[in-house]
């Protein structure tokens, strides 16, 4: 499994808010995507000057905000089994991945409690 990226990811019912704090911090939104599921309503990458990166994802049915590693992948089944041979299960259930149709992600939860959102971008072929 090749990871080709990994970032911080903050997932909250306030994206706006938590934009403008990272604004002020000096990051600019670089790359929105809409979302296609009645529980996720997108979300965006932003950057600074340095080229630190964070993403923040709109998730209207969360109470708080939760932050979590963002792990892109070449091969998301390939992730997903390593991560479950750590004790890992997914936050929505079992096998409820988000298909977008541009990408498949699923947020994974540690027995410890930390996160990583597995995201696999679909090529055109």
């Amino acid at each position: 499994m090749k990871i080709t990226s990994f970032s911080p990811l903050i997932m909250t019912n306030n994206s706006e808010g938590v934009r403008e704090i990272f604004e002020s911090l000096g990051f600019e939104k670089r790359h929105e995507k809409k979302s296609v599921t009645e529980t996720n309503d997108g979300g965006f990458r932003m950057k600074d000057a340095d080229g630190h990166g964070v993403s923040i994802a709109q998730v209207n049915q969360i109470p708080r905000d939760m932050v979590t590693v963002q792990m892109n992948v070449s091969d998301f089944e390939e992730a997903i089994a390593l991560l479950k041979e750590h004790g890992f299960r997914n936050m929505k259930g079992e096998d409820d991945v988000i298909d977008t149709g541009s990408s498949k992600t699923a947020v994974m939860i540690a027995p410890s409690g930390f996160a990583i959102n597995v995201v696999y971008h679909i090529k055109n072929r």
